[in-house]
C-alpha cells in the first residue's frame, strides 16, 4: 500500500461517492459480517474535528477505513498518563482485502499526522495486536461491546 493511497477529509469534503463508498464498507463490515446490530451513526462522523481516512476510492471501491474523533472528557484512559485527545475507531478493512496491511497502514497515517499527541481505541480483542505494533498498550479489562470482546488500548503522545 502505498502513501499515496490513503486519503482523508472531514464530513463536509466527502463527496457524495466517497461516502456512499464508506458506509458500504462499514455497513458489510459492522452490520452483515459481525452482525453488530447497535446504531452505526451515532452523530460524530459530522463533528467538525472528525477525520475520515480510508483507501481505495476515485479508481475503485473503498477497501479499508477509520474514523478519527475528538476524545470526550471522560474518556477512559489508564491511571497516570495523559489524557487522550484522539480515539481511532470504526476500523474496517473489506474481507476481500484483508492481510495486505491496509487497516495498519491507515494508523501509521494516522500517526504520521497526529502521533505527538495521546491515543486511545477500543480494539476488538483478536485484533489488538494490529494496534500493539504501533505503539498501544492494552489498559483495563476485556469488556463485550455490541457482543465482541473488545479491550481499552492506550499510546501516549511521541
Amino acid at each position: 500500500m502505498s502513501e499515496h493511497s490513503v486519503r482523508r477529509a472531514r464530513w463536509e469534503h466527502l463527496t457524495t461517492d466517497e461516502l456512499y463508498d464508506i458506509v458500504r464498507l462499514r455497513n458489510r463490515v459492522f452490520a452483515l459480517e459481525q452482525r453488530v446490530s447497535a446504531e452505526d451513526f451515532d452523530g460524530r462522523d459530522r463533528d467538525p474535528d472528525t477525520e475520515h481516512w480510508w483507501v481505495g476510492g476515485a479508481d475503485g471501491p473503498v477497501v479499508g477505513y477509520l474514523r478519527l474523533v475528538r476524545s470526550a472528557p471522560d474518556e477512559p484512559h489508564p491511571a497516570g498518563t495523559a489524557v487522550p485527545t484522539r480515539v481511532i475507531g470504526r476500523v474496517a478493512t473489506h474481507p476481500d482485502h484483508r492481510g495486505q496491511g491496509i487497516a495498519g497502514g491507515l494508523v501509521a497515517a494516522v500517526l504520521g499526522s497526529h502521533g505527538a499527541e495521546p491515543f486511545v481505541l477500543h480494539a476488538q480483542q483478536y485484533v489488538a495486536g494490529l494496534y500493539e505494533r504501533h505503539g498501544f498498550v492494552r489498559f483495563g479489562a476485556p469488556y463485550d461491546e455490541a457482543g465482541i470482546t473488545h479491550v481499552g488500548m492506550y499510546r501516549p503522545g511521541a
